[in-house]
């Protein structure tokens, strides 16, 4: 994968001038004053392609990283700025920021206005935002308090630290903070880790932080980094942060990338 470095870009079009930028990043107080914005958003695409941006925190996404708003790996492209949350789903990558969702695909980059500051982002199965007063999809908002959320065909599913629910119903009780899907399981993990409908209950050496699913299980952030299947857990090594995609777990802030096929399982 390499060390991200910064590109020397050629600001053929001139440096933007600091008040565009701070009115990019100044989140306004409405849904209506962020459709505004979207005006702004093809200027914005040409400034962030002619400057380059590797400064600020590392990303790690499905398939690569970002530093600031330079991303690479699969994906290759300046943003405007960090996002708040960075995922990828098999097509697109999607950065969501304060009442924004950039989503490119396909070589352009598009966006959606978003009711409310994210709290988190899934791009798969399907796209779903978390906000303060509910749930965001591209086809309706929910007005569930989810600390975490998954849209799959059987409904939304999601979790607030008492439970997991589909479509704002209670399915199972239990401290859960993150759900992914996974071989057809819903995996809701807190302190514990259910496969849901009628699978087992791991127990998990601390709460979780992280969970993405992965070609060989899902991959969950603890005080460290392990791989969760029914049959247990197995710990793949420090990390702070990670994305996964197919059999690749993308680390940070080391840059490693792990193949899971490659992990002994006992």
């Amino acid at each position: 994968m390499g060390r991200l470095r910064a590109r020397a870009l050629v600001s053929q079009h001139g440096v933007p001038k600091s008040g565009l930028w701070k009115g990019f990043f100044r989140a306004p107080t409405t849904a209506k004053a962020a459709v505004g914005y979207l005006a702004l958003l093809p200027v914005l695409g040409l400034l962030a392609a002619c400057v380059p941006q590797a400064q600020g925190p590392l990303l790690p996404y499905p398939g690569g990283f970002a530093r600031g708003g330079l991303v690479e790996g699969r994906f290759s492209l300046a943003l405007p700025g960090t996002p708040l949350f960075l995922d990828a789903d098999e097509k697109a990558l999607y950065a969501a920021y304060p009442y924004q969702l950039l989503v490119y695909g396909e070589g352009r980059l598009q966006s959606l206005p978003l009711p409310g500051v994210p709290r988190f982002l899934r791009a798969s199965p399907r796209l779903v935002v978390g906000l303060e007063g509910g749930v965001w999809t591209e086809d309706a908002f929910y007005p569930y308090p989810a600390l975490d959320a998954l849209l799959t065909q059987e409904g939304l599913y999601h979790v607030d630290g008492r439970g997991l629910y589909r479509d704002g119903t209670l399915v199972l009780p239990g401290a859960f903070r993150q759900v992914v899907a996974w071989e057809g399981w819903v995996v809701a993990l807190g302190q514990e880790a259910r496969f849901y409908p009628a699978g087992p209950t791991l127990p998990l050496p601390g709460p979780v932080r992280k969970a993405q699913a992965g070609a060989c299980g899902v991959v969950v952030l603890l005080e460290g980094l392990y791989l969760l299947r029914p049959e247990g857990l197995k710990p793949l090594g420090p990390a702070q942060d990670f994305a996964a995609f197919g059999e690749k777990i993308y680390l940070a802030p080391s840059l490693e990338v792990l193949n899971c096929k490659e992990v002994a399982w006992p």
